[in-house]
């Protein structure tokens, strides 16, 4: 399956799922729910389904770049070029101590 294939999936079930959810509002006005318990229910799963996958076809469509994203004003502006970098200072030599070490412990106090 290519990449192609499965966009087209999502963006069916999705599509699928938005006409069940709008079939579900329109069963409950034709079938007179309407306010009840059953009815507020079946308004409120129809609506969060259908908004969800809205969202989601939405968010597939701006990513396939179905719609065009819009571009802030600010990003029209050529950036900044970058500075150069800056040179690394060498390490100042360590002078040695003319006090012999010990490697045993006590010695050399």
């Amino acid at each position: 399956m290519t990449k192609k294939q499965g966009v087209l999936g999502l963006v069916g079930i999705c599509l699928l799922i938005l006409v069940l959810s709008a079939a579900g509002l329109a069963s409950d006005f034709l079938t007179r729910l309407g306010l009840d318990l059953d009815g507020l229910l079946l308004i409120l799963c129809s609506l969060l389904m259908g908004l969800l996958f809205l969202i989601m076809l939405l968010v597939i469509a701006r990513e396939q770049g179905w719609i065009p994203q819009r571009h802030k004003k600010d990003a029209a502006q050529p950036p900044a070029p970058p500075k150069p970098p800056v040179a690394a200072r060498p390490a100042p030599a360590r002078q040695q101590s003319e006090e012999p070490v010990s490697v045993r412990p006590g010695e050399g106090k």
